[in-house]
């Protein structure tokens, strides 16, 4: 599962009782926080990366075009000249700038649409990671003008593990309580069965 998506589950659930039920909830958070940050920095150099590459093949495509368009200019010449070989050559030359063109021309069109969904996915996590800030913020807030709340919660947040010699001494009394018979009676009719 990626961190954004983790990031998103988050987001989702309510924070507070995920907040209150964490050892340090303010410190995940936080850490959370920054993971989200560093994929957004990783993110947006990877889109600036993505225009860059979309610019030169702009710049490719033009120069492309106006290669092309002095490549026929050189064939009328040569037909006028009556030079059938060396137009050849030209036309040649065209159909491979042509070839070249539509290579470039997808070339941009998959770079545009990866540039376009990046960016997408990019102002989402933003959106996502401001709400997030935003309730570690508000926590934080009530947290610091309340802070019995932080004092009742914090033995709701450890110790919560239940061993387990803790489960086997409670199965035993709830068989006792529900056999019906009392602490001292149990031991006293096992007494007299050994007799």
């Amino acid at each position: 599962m990626t961190l954004i998506a983790r990031m998103t589950r988050l987001f989702k659930a309510d924070l507070h009782g995920i907040l209150d039920s964490l050892e340090e909830p303010e410190e995940v958070v936080k850490q959370a926080i920054r993971d989200m940050e560093e994929d957004i920095a990783t993110r947006e150099r990877r889109l600036d990366e993505l225009r860059t590459v979309v610019q030169r093949l702009t710049i490719e495509a033009q120069e492309l075009t106006a290669s092309m368009q002095e490549s026929e200019r050189q064939i009328d010449l040569c037909f006028a000249a009556g030079n059938e070989a060396l137009a050849k050559n030209l036309i040649r030359k065209r159909l491979e700038m042509a070839r070249r063109a539509r290579g470039i021309a997808r070339a941009q069109d998959e770079t545009r649409a990866q540039s376009e969904g990046l960016a997408r996915q990019l102002a989402e996590h933003k959106e996502q990671l401001a709400a997030v800030m935003q309730k570690l913020k508000l926590y934080e807030e009530t947290r610091a003008s309340q802070p019995w709340v932080a004092s009742f919660c914090s033995p709701l947040q450890g110790g919560g593990l239940v061993t387990d010699d803790e489960v086997e001494v409670a199965f035993l009394e709830e068989q006792r309580r529900r056999s019906g018979a009392a602490p001292g009676a149990a031991a006293a009719s096992g007494q007299q069965e050994r007799r």
